[in-house]
């Protein structure tokens, strides 16, 4: 899709307005940058001022686009997208099918260890380290039937952990991406796979 004129992405973005917002509206700005193609939309009826929405950021490579609100400005917007597509692109060396529109992913511990024989527990302290920064919690439902959240110990992460593959779920209080780019920062031999919700 990287291709495309700057005609043909006005083009998509024309009918994602059109799709989304509805024909009373058209694109009322446009701006191209390396990888991503900004616009905006405003009623057709000049008397008209629509508020609320922001910039929307098409993403030349593959299509998909980020929508913001009136308080995000174009460069913010720019920022925020430029930064998940580079903790994408980072993620996906060790997943290949991560997208980070997708925050529908539980975190798969396939192993710890180098082999069965590897005695040192620095790789399972280390990994823990990094779970319990990221605040990793798990629920249980109670007597009443409320489900509660309850942050996890290093004590009984790592009682979790002895028994691989683990599913720890998505349960930080950090978004899924920040608790993967921590793990890869930490270490890169890590055995870790996600599994999408369905």
């Amino acid at each position: 899709m990287q291709e495309n004129s700057k005609d043909e992405f006005l083009k998509i973005a024309e009918e994602y307005v059109l799709n989304n917002a509805g024909d009373h509206v058209e694109v009322s700005y446009t701006e191209n940058y390396d990888e991503l193609f900004v616009f905006g939309y405003q009623a057709k009826d000049k008397k008209v001022r629509l508020v609320g929405q922001g910039p929307i950021l098409l993403v030349k490579k593959d299509g998909r686009i980020f929508e913001f609100g009136s308080a995000t400005g174009i460069k913010q917007a720019l920022l925020e997208v430029i930064t998940k597509l580079n903790k994408e692109r980072l993620i996906r060396i060790f997943q290949k099918d991560y997208n980070i529109q997708n925050n529908n992913y539980d975190l798969i511990i396939n192993d710890i260890y180098e082999d069965d024989e590897y005695e040192d527990y620095e790789e399972l302290d280390e990994f823990t380290t990094v779970l319990l920064r990221n605040k990793i919690y798990y629920l249980l439902r109670n007597e009443n039937n409320e489900v509660k959240r309850h942050y996890y110990t290093k004590e009984k992460l790592k009682e979790v952990l002895q028994k691989t593959p683990a599913n720890l779920g998505h349960n930080f209080d950090k978004y899924l991406e920040d608790v993967l780019i921590d793990l890869i920062s930490t270490n890169i031999y890590l055995r870790w796979t996600l599994s999408e919700i369905k």
